[in-house]
């Protein structure tokens, strides 16, 4: 007889938590992603810095246009991936501000709802010793006692709402602090990226006027003959004098009258 096979009790895993997702959360990606970009955009610089010292040296050993013209282009390569690092680095900068601000919102919230449950175990606990002291005491105090007690509750709530209202706005404050701190960073690293931006201009403006001033070297003057002209001959008027008119004695006193 064959021994009937035992059922295996498959044991079910407990339940897992749901995850509430808030905004640090999805700040903290926006990091990573950021991160991730500037660590590509890092490499591909590295890169055409090594293209360039390549360049370099086959321009030295032998200054050929297509040696040049390789330089050339691993410079312009070097520009464009230098602007896209920075532009990687300045978003992952805004990543970050963007957490730290998501932090001080869902600290807020935190805040708030501890709160909330603070106050709400506090008026349970009240309300369960109530209970409990109503049942020893029911037989002397009756009706006064529990209208007494109630109106002790009432009072006891409010105060612990006023204390938990300000510790709310306690935290108010200082998460407008961080944020005014916040700010102020966000406009400096503006005008650091303003002032960077006028300088590059500047130097480019310099190479491109040393580049013109050297190609007027480069360039020969050609000689220009200068042809003498002939000078018309000038014919001399003679101008005719107009003849003085005569002023009668009568309109001269006139004119000074």
């Amino acid at each position: 007889m064959k021994k009937p096979a035992k059922k295996k009790i498959v044991k079910k895993a407990p339940a897992k938590k749901a995850i509430k997702i808030t905004a640090a959360h999805r700040a903290a990606a926006v990091v990573a992603t950021a991160q991730t970009k500037l660590a590509v955009q890092s490499k591909k610089l590295a890169a055409t810095r090594a293209k360039i010292s390549v360049a370099k040296v086959k321009l030295a050993a032998k200054a050929t246009p297509a040696a040049r013209k390789a330089l050339a282009a691993a410079r312009n390569n070097f520009k464009a991936t230098n602007e896209a690092y920075r532009s990687a680095l300045i978003t992952l900068k805004t990543a970050k501000d963007g957490l730290r601000l998501a932090q001080v919102a869902d600290s807020l919230v935190a805040a708030e709802v501890k709160a909330k449950q603070g106050l709400a175990a506090f008026e349970a606990k009240l309300n369960a010793k109530v209970v409990s002291d109503l049942a020893a005491a029911v037989k002397k105090y009756g009706l006064r006692w529990t209208k007494a007690r109630s109106a002790q509750n009432a009072k006891k709530v409010k105060a612990a709402a006023n204390r938990m209202a300000a510790k709310v706005k306690a935290s108010e404050k200082k998460a407008a602090a961080k944020l005014k701190v916040q700010a102020v960073k966000a406009k400096t690293q503006a005008a650091k990226s303003a002032f960077k931006a006028k300088a590059k201009a500047k130097l480019a403006a310099k190479k491109a006027n040393k580049k013109a001033t050297i190609a007027k070297l480069v360039v020969k003057k050609v000689p220009v003959k200068k042809v003498a002209a002939k000078k018309a001959p000038v014919k001399k008027v003679a101008a005719k004098k107009a003849p003085a008119k005569k002023v009668s004695a009568k309109k001269a006193l006139a004119a000074k009258s």
